[in-house]
Order: C-alpha cells, then sequence, then structure tokens
C-alpha cells in the first residue's frame, strides 16, 4: 500500500487531496485500486502516514525514532577494496601463488598463501608495521569480507609459515611479473634500471645481515644490501638481498648473468649509477652482447677521457653565460644542461660529457663554504694549542686535525704545518706544544674546478649499433640516464612509505619474503601513482592522497535497539572518492550488486 496524491484547480488555487491504494497485475499491466480517500493533509501528516504504510512492505521495515538507531561497529572499506580491485582486475597477482592443495598435503588449510600475502600486501600499502600488528589490523578492516576468508584463521604463526612458502615462489614471481610487462608495456622494457640500497634489520640474529654502514642511519650491526631492478615505468620484476657483499661495483656481474638467466633477455639497455662502474663490469657487458649500458664516471676518471680537454673550462665562473659555454663546444640540453658527445674511442665506449651550470655554481659554493669551515676548526685547533696546559704530542696532533679535515672531505684542499713551540706554564715549567699554520691548497683546487657541474656518461651504444631503435642520440642517453631516479624513487617507497625498515623478521627466508611482500606492495603503488600522472585528480595528487581520500569511507553495522536486527551499510561516496573510483574503473565497488555480495546493503 502506498499514500496517493490528487492534485485539483478550483478558483485558479491547486488544492492536494490524498487517498490510499495499492498496486496490482492485471493482463500483463500494473493497474492501482484506491482503497480509501482520505481527503486534504499537511505535508507532515502526509509523511507520517507514508512512513506507516512503509511498515507494511517488507518484515524488515519498522517506525522507529534516531534514538533507537545504534551504531555498533565500523571498518575501513574501500581503500581495502580499492586495492583488491589493483590485485585482481589490473595485475591478476593471484595466479602467482600456489593452491592451498598444492603447499599442504595432510591437512587443510582454511587460508591459503594468496589469501595472505593479499592482507599482508594491503597492510604495508596502507599501515605498515610488524606481521603481530596484521593480525589486529585485519580486524579494523572489512578485508576478511572482501577477499573471502575467516579472519580467525589470519595469525602470526600462519602468517610465518606462509612467509617461507612465498620466498619459494619469487623467482616465479618474477619471471611472471616480466611476462606480464613484456606484453603490456614492451616499449618500456627496452630500457631497464638497476640499484642497489641498504636497510637493517631489528632482532636477535639474521645470517643475511652483516656489520656495515648504511647510507641513511650510520653504522648498523645488521646491514643488509637490496638490489632492484625495475622498467622505464617504475615497476619492479627483479629483486635481491645480497650475500657477501663487499662493495656495489662487485654486484653487478652476477646479477647480470642471473638475469640473463631467468630473463632470456633480448637485446635490452641497463642503466646503472656510477658506483657500479668498473673496467671489468664495462667489459662483462660488452662481452655478454644482449647488454647495452648507460651509466656515469666518477669525476676523478674526466680527466682521462679522450677529448674532454677540461682546461677550456677553467675560465668559468658563478656568472658564466650561456654564450660562453656554447663557444666551448657544448650544445644546449636545456635552460641549465649543456653536452658534447665525445663519441666512440679506442675501447668501443662512447662518451658523452655534460655540464650543469646550476650544479657548478652549487659545488663552487659548497666547497668555498667547506674551506671556510675547515678553517674555523683549524683557528679553534690553534688556539688550542697555543694555550695547552699539558704537552701536546706530532702524531696525535696530526691525526685529530686530519681526523676533522677528513669529517669534512677537505684534506684535499687544505694544508698545514706544524711548529714546535714552548710554552710557560704559571708555575715556569716549559710546556711543548705546536703552531699552526694552514693554507688553502691552489693548484688542487683549481684541478677540482675543471669539474665542476660537469658528469660524464660512458656507454656502448653507438651510431652502428643493432637493432636500429637502440641507437640513442646524446640528449636521449642524458635523459635516459636522469630517469633512473625511477628506481631511486622505487627504493625511497620501499624503506620509508611502505617500511621494509626495521626488519622484525630473522630467518632468511622470511626477510627475503619480506623484502617480496615489500615490492609486491610498491607494484600496486606504481600503478596508482602512474594513472595519477596520466590522469590527475585536483586534491588527489598522490598515492598518499589516494589512500587517504577512500580511507574515509568505511562499513558500519547498524541495529534497532530492542530487536535483533542488524545491516551492515557504506557510507556515501564522496566527489574526490567517486573520482577515483572513475579513474580506475571500479565503481562497482559501491553498487548493491557487490556490496550484497559481501554481505553489505548498499548505502
Amino acid at each position: 500500500m502506498h499514500l496517493l496524491s490528487h492534485p485539483r484547480k478550483k478558483n485558479g488555487k491547486t488544492y492536494t487531496y490524498y487517498s490510499i491504494a495499492e498496486t496490482y497485475r492485471e493482463n500483463g499491466k500494473n493497474k492501482k485500486k484506491v482503497l480509501c480517500y482520505i481527503g486534504s493533509l499537511t505535508p507532515l501528516q502526509a509523511q507520517q502516514i507514508r512512513n506507516a504504510l512503509r511498515t507494511t512492505q517488507s518484515i524488515d521495515t519498522f517506525v522507529v525514532t534516531l534514538d533507537d538507531l545504534l551504531f555498533e561497529d565500523h571498518w575501513r572499506y574501500l581503500d581495502v577494496a580499492f586495492l583488491n580491485h589493483l590485485w585482481d582486475k589490473e595485475w591478476g597477482l593471484s595466479s602467482m601463488f600456489p593452491l592451498p592443495e598444492e603447499t599442504s598435503k595432510t591437512r587443510k588449510k582454511y587460508i591459503s598463501t594468496v589469501d595472505v600475502v593479499k592482507v599482508l600486501t594491503f597492510y604495508r600499502c596502507l599501515d605498515p608495521g610488524s606481521y603481530l600488528s596484521a593480525v589486529d589490523w585485519l580486524g579494523t578492516t572489512a578485508c576478511d569480507r572482501i577477499i573471502g576468508i575467516d579472519g580467525g584463521h589470519f595469525n602470526e604463526s600462519r602468517i610465518y609459515r606462509e612467509l617461507t612458502v612465498i620466498e619459494q615462489q619469487k623467482e616465479s614471481i618474477e619471471r611472471w611479473l616480466y611476462q606480464t610487462l613484456m606484453e603490456r608495456y614492451e616499449d618500456s622494457m627496452r630500457i631497464i634500471f638497476y640499484d642497489l640500497s641498504d636497510s637493517y634489520f631489528e632482532g636477535k640474529k639474521c645470517p643475511l645481515a652483516k656489520p656495515g654502514r648504511t647510507k641513511a642511519n650510520g653504522f648498523k650491526d645488521k646491514r643488509i644490501i637490496l638490489s632492484l631492478l625495475v622498467n622505464s615505468e617504475g615497476y619492479p620484476f627483479s629483486w635481491e638481498i645480497l650475500e657477501d657483499y663487499t662493495s656495489d661495483v662487485g654486484t653487478l656481474k652476477g646479477n647480470a648473468d642471473q638475469w640473463m638467466q631467468r630473463f632470456k633477455f633480448p637485446r635490452l639497455i641497463m642503466v646503472f649509477d656510477r658506483g657500479m662502474v668498473s673496467d671489468e663490469n664495462l667489459r662483462h657487458l660488452e662481452e655478454g652482447g644482449s647488454y647495452l649500458y648507460i651509466t656515469a664516471l666518477d669525476k676523478d676518471q674526466l680527466a682521462g677521457i679522450d677529448g674532454a680537454n677540461l682546461e677550456r673550462f677553467e675560465i668559468f665562473t658563478e656568472r658564466v653565460t650561456e654564450n660562453e659555454i656554447v663557444s666551448k663546444g657544448l650544445s644546449r640540453y636545456d635552460d641549465s644542461t649543456y653536452y658534447e658527445d665525445l663519441k666512440v674511442d679506442s675501447n668501443g665506449r662512447r662518451h658523452v660529457l655534460v655540464f650543469n651550470s646550476d650544479l657548478f655554481k652549487s659545488q663552487r659554493k659548497a666547497r668555498d663554504m667547506l674551506i671556510e669551515k675547515a678553517f674555523e676548526e683549524l683557528e679553534n685547533e690553534k688556539n688550542a694549542l697555543l694555550n695547552a696546559k699539558r704537552r701536546r704530542n706530532i702524531k696525535p696532533t696530526e691525526r685529530r686535525i686530519d681526523k676533522k679535515l677528513e669529517k669534512l672531505k677537505m684534506k684535499g684542499y687544505v694544508g698545514y704545518s706544524l711548529e714546535k713551540i714552548y710554552l710557560t706554564a704559571r708555575s715556569g715549567t716549559q710546556i711543548s706544544s705546536f703552531n699552526l699554520s694552514y693554507w688553502r691548497k691552489t693548484k688542487e683546487i683549481e684541478k677540482a674546478q675543471l669539474t665542476d657541474g660537469m658528469w660524464m656518461l660512458v656507454t656502448n651504444i653507438s651510431d652502428t649499433v643493432e637493432p636500429e631503435e637502440y641507437r640513442l642520440g646524446p640528449e636521449e642517453l642524458i635523459s635516459a640516464y636522469r630517469d633512473k631516479n625511477r628506481v631511486e624513487e622505487a627504493f625511497k617507497e620501499v624503506k620509508s612509505f611502505l617500511k621494509f625498515q626495521p626488519t622484525f623478521v630473522y630467518t632468511d627466508e622470511h626477510v627475503r619474503a619480506h623484502y617480496t611482500i615489500c615490492v609486491i606492495s610498491y607494484l600496486l603503488d606504481i600503478t596508482i601513482t602512474n594513472k595519477i600522472r596520466e590522469k590527475p585528480i585536483e586534491e588527489v595528487g598522490s598515492v598518499i592522497a589516494v589512500h587517504r581520500t577512500l580511507r574515509r569511507c568505511e562499513l558500519g553495522n547498524v541495529c534497532v535497539r530492542g530487536t535483533n536486527r542488524s545491516v551492515n551499510k557504506l557510507m556515501p561516496l564522496t566527489d574526490e572518492q567517486k573520482s577515483v573510483m572513475r579513474l580506475f574503473d571500479c565503481s562497482y565497488l559501491a553498487e548493491g550488486s557487490y556490496l550484497r555480495s559481501i554481505g553489505v546493503e548498499g548505502m
């Protein structure tokens, strides 16, 4: 039954009368039957009758006051459901992991490996922390509904058992990712980027970890060296935790051979940092035949390159102009960068000399500031020696001064000498000390200034390399080397936002599996990043902003006081959330049919 309105016009005015009617079908058509006429009603009376009639339409319909509605519980929904969409629809990652019957022959597994990896991956993307905390985190989300598991079977012991299985699948995961990227983004697999980074371990023991100095956290008893390989879009497809690490240079040969065996690379271009450059490494890549490379030389190697002729730049000052730069044989790349293609040398290697005026100014300024700082330190040391209260010895004094200069990296640019002197104490005794003299090493500074703002690319990509599409011009080489920040950004996200460190697992398999989960999490995040870059959304300009925007849409459980009736409802989506859903083609996550499939009654 429902309330019908009947507008009537009389004397130029409209009057509304009401009746109660019911709908029925006759001969395939919908018809209405008036059960009784009511007459005129106020808007409030009409709404009250509609509310009363609604209770006759379903046994789930109640007449309640707002005070009768109880909000009993809530769970994060849209951010988790969105990641599940990327996992299933965008990448189909579940196919990389074994079925429950393939990993447990003797007893039934109530939660599969892929379910555990999903939860840990989503957790790492949204709220990274320890694996023990992941169990509690699951209970605050609708993840169990979304992926269809009983959350009671997700516990710490299950996590650690599945970490072992995850590590056993690593090479299969890498091969699957490589093949998938080749099929989807073949052009982006023409240039790949390789880099190393470090992290550290927290715990009692870890055979993979060795004492060493980390780049960001100083000396650690348990340092771990990570390697990562990504394509030109930033998508990862190979990663390792390196054992027996000695130096960056020492890792390239073994990894290059391993990648060739695992992926059967056709010809491709590998870009890597200057820290891995050695003649032995470059010859190894050249002799293999499949690898073309782009990397850079250290500053102290520039002067030895044929055609570099660094002396021509000795007149450059902080006020150097574009005309002065171009007059020295360099071509313009952008507003601050210039280059000269030195062509192929007798070893078959091509060099491109690059000069950046902004880098030139910052390096000059930094050196001058550090020299002044060194002078301040030495002046303090001189005063201390001239006011010594006890005997000073030459060797400890030199070591102390050298240490200060080395800390500032100024030992090559600041010289000093110690002249023995004798001071008279108040008691009249003689105290042996030194008078410290110091100066700028002018020749060394002038030599260093020749390479200020300079860097040198080295590559085996020539004008005759085959196939022809791999023949890159100097500007393309510069662009490719600059793009190595793709892998640097990946490491930054894995280590900070995804919180690889500190690592709270300690067996070899578990630490390696933890890194694998971090890389898969990064795969989802770089998918979001690339899409946002391609089609920006106002106010949602980063992967963090996407997660934060979606996080606010939750499921809530609402019940009626004094009854056993309750319902799960979804919060209405904001305009920003709808924009994200449309961009990633996942608006279905807030639609009735999908919501009902996971036990939610809609919004």
